[in-house]
């Protein structure tokens, strides 16, 4: 199954405790009785510290800790009986069987009502599967996009903050015109996993849809230890452009072989989400300038200003902050809301209470006024969390209702939005 490592990872909030009371007070006139509850929500997180994204994996775990201070934080000020534990975070490495593996340990050992994780869809769907499901534990993935996950049979103990890749299989596709023009062909290249495959015939048959022609397809092993025969294949015949979807760990290998083809272009290339970091895409250095994508973003959310606002003065030693962080941070308030309108930290009553606490109707409330949400939900009233990521507002499925795409540019080390689509319901 391979190793497991447990990941205990200083946070450096001594800057939170003094900035929580100017973020997290808040007053609200919330009538009738409060209720007295008791008891200790015990979170668990499995995310990718290696493998393919872990270039995202540590700062998410530093979302998820600095949603549990501030949680904390509201829950003291407050003087309730309740609290909020973080009891161990999992290396998930990007992979099935250790995610699984590590879901298991902190169902079994540490005794957890709530999993955030793992990112990576082909890592999510076996641990929700075999772990968080049949032992009715809440899982919720920060960034899992798989259009799969929107049909499996979790009895409401599954759900996602990032959208579906069937929206992002549609902006890629038109992305692909814009950036190509109408009718012409493109190699598809996908790594061979739940997130890859899926992508990759949204979008073909999407960009076919839109009057596109489509040339080679392939997929690849994530493992394997070289990419030539692929890149060749990738680059074979004469198209307009490419559109590659993998994980950063893998690209950086794949990379050199596209190179050496002599024919790859990364002006003339379209990736995804997991490739919109700037400090990996400088790691493979001038071959990777002009390389362009599409990802689905923040920018926005109710709460990104003042959360990137947040971080940057209470995280500490982090890696360089992503915009994805928010993921994981909503995850860990709103499996706390739930939690607190259920006056209960049993993953059973805080599934039923998820959706509840996401969307309308009731007041909206951000992290920045945890105190005033809490109040509210001990008084049986209804909050509409409004998150550093995006609205959220769970649909029937325990997908986001709604989602923001853009489509980025990677050029002179750094990546700019190029623009903006908006999904709505």
């Amino acid at each position: 199954m391979g190793n497991r490592t447990k990941v205990v990872a200083a946070l450096g909030v001594i800057a939170v405790a003094a900035f929580l009371a100017s973020v997290a007070g808040g007053t609200a006139s919330t009538g009738g009785a409060q209720r007295t509850c008791s008891f200790q929500l015990r979170i668990g997180d499995v995310l990718p510290f290696t493998g393919g994204l872990a270039a995202y994996g540590a700062n998410l775990d530093r979302a998820v800790k600095l949603a549990v201070t501030m949680d904390n934080a509201t829950l003291k000020r407050l003087k309730t009986k309740m609290s909020v534990k973080l009891v161990a975070s999992e290396d998930g490495q990007t992979q099935a069987a250790a995610s699984v593996e590590a879901a298991t340990k902190l169902v079994k050992a540490n005794h957890v009502s709530v999993i955030i994780g793992e990112m990576a869809s082909s890592a999510t769907i076996p641990m929700a599967q075999s772990v968080a499901i049949p032992n009715r534990v809440v899982d919720i993935s920060p960034t899992s996009s798989a259009p799969q996950i929107t049909g499996i049979k979790d009895n409401g103990y599954l759900w996602r903050v990032y959208p579906s890749d069937y929206l992002q299989g549609r902006v890629l596709a038109a992305a692909a015109i814009g950036a190509f023009g109408k009718g012409k062909t493109v190699n598809v290249g996908a790594r061979n996993d739940a997130f890859g495959t899926a992508l990759e015939q949204l979008f073909v048959a999407q960009y076919k849809k839109l009057g596109g022609k489509v040339g080679q397809t392939l997929r690849w092993n994530p493992d394997q230890a070289n990419y030539d025969s692929e890149a060749g294949r990738l680059v074979s015949g004469n198209p307009a452009g490419y559109v590659i979807i993998d994980f950063p760990e893998t690209f950086a290998k794949f990379a050199p072989s596209l190179v050496r083809t002599g024919k790859w272009q990364a002006s003339r290339t379209l990736m995804t989400e997991a490739l919109r970091n700037a400090d990996v895409l400088k790691a493979l250095g001038g071959p990777a300038d002009g390389l362009r994508g599409t990802a689905a973003t923040s920018v926005g959310a109710p709460a990104r200003a003042s959360f990137d606002a947040l971080w940057k003065r209470a995280v500490k030693g982090a890696k360089p902050y992503t915009g994805f962080e928010g993921t994981a941070f909503d995850a860990a308030n709103l499996a706390f809301l739930a939690a607190v309108k259920a006056c209960s930290a049993a993953g059973p009553k805080i599934r039923t209470h998820l959706r509840a606490v996401s969307g309308p109707p009731g007041r909206k409330v951000t992290y920045k006024n945890l105190d005033q949400a809490v109040r509210l939900l001990l008084a049986g009233k209804d909050i509409n969390y409004e998150g550093a990521w995006g609205p959220i507002d769970w649909d029937k499925n325990g997908d986001p209702s709604s989602a923001v795409y853009e489509i980025w540019r990677y050029s002179n080390g750094s990546i700019s939005t190029q623009r903006v689509i908006t999904f709505k319901p």
